[in-house]
């Protein structure tokens, strides 16, 4: 029987689509990537993204994840070419729709970074009034 070694691509898509970037255990290299990830998108929209918007993210992140992972498989091979049949091998096709979807992902939020909403001077003002008259508990 012979031993192939596969990218794995298929397993974690599978596995994602079950659980969400946010059910990964947040000690691992990844689970920090992702939420990395997670949050500079949530940052570049200004911080306080729609519900529309969180599951964009959510998909996005899941995405860029698969993506990472096949880019890293794909730098550990000794060639991208398969030999015998003096063609590509199929996992780039899957990279390269990978990638087309993440572009998509990333272009529904907007690529341009907006700034986080600042309030007024009397906004401020108002809201430390308020919380000076509601003690806390």
């Amino acid at each position: 029987m012979r031993q192939r070694q596969t990218h794995g691509l298929h397993t974690m898509r599978r596995a994602l689509t079950k659980l969400t970037t946010q059910r990964l255990d947040g000690r691992s290299r990844v689970a920090v990537a992702v939420k990395r990830f997670r949050q500079d998108l949530v940052d570049d929209l200004g911080g306080d993204p729609s519900r529309a918007q969180l599951a964009v993210i959510e998909t996005a992140s899941r995405t860029w994840l698969m993506l990472t992972s096949v880019d890293d498989w794909l730098q550990r091979q000794p060639s991208i070419v398969n030999a015998k049949k003096k063609t590509l091998l199929p996992v780039l096709l899957q990279r390269q729709q990978l990638a087309d979807s993440l572009l998509r992902h990333l272009t529904a939020l907007g690529l341009e970074r907006r700034p986080r909403p600042i309030e007024s001077l009397e906004q401020y003002i108002a809201r430390k009034a308020k919380d000076v008259q509601t003690p806390s508990e």
